[in-house]
């Protein structure tokens, strides 16, 4: 209430201040007993245009003199009611001027006593306020209508985009069960969605997936800590479904209402460990092939890997190999694997699943295998023999094909022939090639004639990817087989030859033996008899001084040529063997014509000596060398008996040094120039004819060479390439 002042009380409550002290509006309270009024805030004071001083104390009628005609009636309405609006009412302002406001009132309570709050507006800003108001709230409606078909599409979008992803979708809600799944889930399951939605997960999931493996557990936990969960490789196998393998992700979500929900992906897997599995298991028999270039152990690796089951190979219940003999014009089995009936497949299959386990087990015991004939199946391979000019039919027309085919029904098949068909004895069975580029290698043949079990397209794949290996496995052994044989024939020919040429020169050594005897002989005859004539001469007459010394140095002379003859021959026949070492080859050259000197200048013959400078150092033994030089001087020297020049040049010929001993002597006859290294070949009257072949034979015991070039009447010229030795 006011005080006597005309002021306004101060408030007790700061909401009430805070509503007038903030108010746009004007507000009043007036009583409905005695119609004055007792509470009014500042828009009230601008809007009637008073002060508080003549607001405080008014009655209403007083501060709006319009209002008393209708005073009664708003009373009733607002006794009734409760409330009351009245959207255009005249006001009389304090200057005298008049506006239409809208009055919002409501029956109230104030310090005890009955009263009414009204709310007074101008009408024209409550009217344009009410039309921006209408304008926003259609704006806001177009607004929230685009938004909600733009949430639409999106909500149609992003569920076509989960249902059209290939993994399996399913949201649980906090009691795990199923409020959501993409068509990849319910069709799988040959469902629809409304019969999925709602189920619980053990409805839906195996107890040994949920129980044992643990996902409801996996569930809980990221229900409770929010975090993922990946599980990879788990196998999964229901009614009327084959095994399969499945990755599960559990991932945290928010639905309606913020509550938590979970998001499990299922992934089918099983494909793509099918690849994996092949692969490995080609791998293995690939690497089982190629460890062996033994063509019988080989071909039972390889059908080892088409036959042995499990984890191991291909699993067929008999595989067998046929190899093209070009030779013969035909196709035939070498080698076949597996059962020959159903008791003996029991029988083998037993004992495999107790001993084997990997396909290297099955290799090893491949040397206990009884002879091929003992085998299982060696009737079959003996009889399987097809020509190679019947590509008609199967299983040649395979092979040149280079295509794999299968046969689900052999006796009614127009590409099987009946003979074949009938050592077969199998209705279904696979034919897949082995080639290697053009090169026509063979076939395998695989069936399950004993579990008659289906053959896949996937078997078939794996039986002619493990074909193609098998081909250049095959064709691999082949060749080295081919190459083992061809050694070995070499081998026996070089046996041969040795043979041979040790005959040779056992031979040549008997003949070399009794040229040797009968040369050696005839050299020794003349000079023997010669000392022998003297020597009885000198006996008859030992008196005769004077004839007696020309007799004893004829004996002499004739004793020095039996040893030069010897000496000769025993350096012919003694065992080759150099000792190098590196020197140069002037100074064995100059000793050389320093030891023959005298006799050129007996013989009245001139000497030039000339050689390259800086020549390289050569390996050789020097007393060797010494040895060859001397002759090739010497007979120089003894083919100018009158006169005539000895030249000796070194030179760099290339990766050598060229030594030439040339003479002007008489030649050596054109006939006779490719004999002059042969062994007793000599056109001396007094000559062994071992100097040239001894020298040869030196020579060729340093890796030397000598070449001889003659022209009659002009002279002859040796020449000896010593090779360079590396730096």
């Amino acid at each position: 209430m006011n005080d006597a002042s005309g002021t306004k009380p101060a408030q007790n409550s700061s909401v009430w201040k805070a509503v007038f002290e903030r108010a746009a509006n004007a507000i009043v309270v007036v009583s409905l007993e005695t119609g004055q009024v007792i509470e009014w805030n500042q828009a009230t004071l601008a809007l009637f245009g008073y002060t508080a001083e003549q607001v405080a104390g008014m009655r209403l009628v007083e501060l709006q003199p319009a209002i008393r005609t209708q005073r009664e009636a708003l009373r009733r309405q607002l006794a009734e009611a409760g409330s009351l609006f009245i959207d255009s009412f005249p006001l009389r302002r304090a200057d005298g001027s008049e506006i239409q406001v809208a009055i919002h009132a409501v029956r109230t309570s104030y310090d005890g006593q009955e009263a009414f709050l009204a709310m007074l507006q101008d009408a024209a800003q409550a009217r344009d306020l009410q039309t921006r108001l209408a304008t926003q709230a259609m704006q806001l409606r177009a607004e929230l209508t685009s938004q909600a078909d733009e949430y639409l599409h999106l909500k149609e979008f992003f569920e076509n985009v989960i249902d059209a992803l290939p993994l399996r979708l399913l949201v649980l809600d906090e009691d795990l069960r199923i409020i959501h799944a993409n068509p990849a889930y319910y069709l799988q399951r040959g469902v629809t969605r409304e019969q999925i939605i709602g189920q619980s997960v053990r409805d839906v999931f195996p107890k040994e997936l949920l129980d044992e493996a643990g996902l409801e557990r996996a569930l809980q936990g990221t229900l409770t800590t929010g975090e993922r969960v990946w599980w990879s490789g788990f196998r999964e196998q229901s009614v009327g479904h084959p095994e399969r393998i499945i990755n599960i992700r559990i991932d945290p979500c928010r639905g309606l209402e913020g509550r938590a929900c979970l998001l499990i992906s299922i992934e089918d897997v099983s494909e793509r460990y099918r690849q994996i599995y092949e692969r490995t298991l080609l791998q293995e028999v690939s690497q089982a092939m190629l460890s062996t270039l033994d063509l019988p152990r080989l071909l039972h690796a390889i059908l080892t890997g088409m036959t042995a089951g499990g984890a191991v190979g291909l699993g067929f219940n008999r595989a067998i190999l046929m190899l093209v003999d070009n030779a013969a014009g035909v196709l035939k089995a070498e080698m076949a694997v597996g059962p020959e009936d159903v008791h003996q497949a029991h029988t083998i299959w037993s004992e495999v699943t107790g001993r084997y386990r990997t396909l290297q087990d099955f290799l090893q015991d491949y040397d206990r295998l009884p002879p091929p004939q003992d085998r299982p199946l060696a009737d079959l391979v003996e009889r399987l023999v097809v020509p190679l000019s019947d590509v008609e039919h199967l299983p040649m027309s395979a092979l040149v094909s280079g295509n794999t085919v299968y046969v689900p029904d052999a006796r009614n098949d127009a590409r099987v022939n009946s003979e074949f068909a009938t050592v077969m004895d199998s209705d279904e069975f696979v034919v897949a090639p082995l080639r290697v580029g053009e090169t026509q290698i063979g076939v395998a043949i695989a069936d399950n004639f004993i579990t008659h079990k289906m053959i896949k397209g996937s078997d078939t794949h794996l039986l002619t990817s493990l074909a193609n290996q098998a081909a250049l496995a095959v064709e691999r052994a082949q060749l080295f087989r081919e190459a083992q044989e061809r050694a070995e024939e070499l081998a026996r020919a070089y046996e041969e030859l040795k043979a041979a040429e040790q005959d040779r020169l056992r031979n040549e050594r008997l003949a070399t033996v009794g040229t040797v005897t009968a040369a050696v002989t005839h050299e020794i005859r003349n000079p023997l008899s010669t000392i022998g004539g003297f020597a009885r001469a000198i006996l008859r007459d030992p008196h005769d001084t004077e004839r007696n010394r020309r007799s004893a140095k004829i004996i002499v002379e004739e004793a020095d040529r039996l040893e030069e003859l010897l000496r000769t021959v025993l350096d012919f026949s003694r065992p080759e063997g150099v000792n190098v070492q590196r020197t140069r080859i002037e100074p064995i050259v100059e000793s050389v014509l320093e030891l023959t000197a005298e006799q050129r200048e007996r013989a009245g013959i001139d000497l030039s000596w000339e050689a390259e400078p800086d020549l390289p150092e050569l390996d050789l033994d020097a007393n060797q060398i010494r040895q060859v030089l001397l002759n090739l001087v010497k007979n120089a020297d003894e083919a100018m008996p009158n006169g005539g020049l000895l030249a000796l040049t070194a030179r760099l010929a290339g990766n050598a040094v060229a030594l030439a001993v040339s003479d002007t002597g008489s030649g050596i006859p054109q006939g006779d120039l490719s004999f002059v290294f042969d062994t007793f070949f000599t056109t001396k009257p007094t000559g062994t004819g071992l100097g040239l072949a001894l020298a040869r034979k030196i020579l060729d015991a340093h890796g030397a060479r000598i070449e001889v070039s003659s022209l009659p009447s002009q002279g002859t010229t040796f020449t000896v390439y010593f090779p360079i030795p590396p730096a």
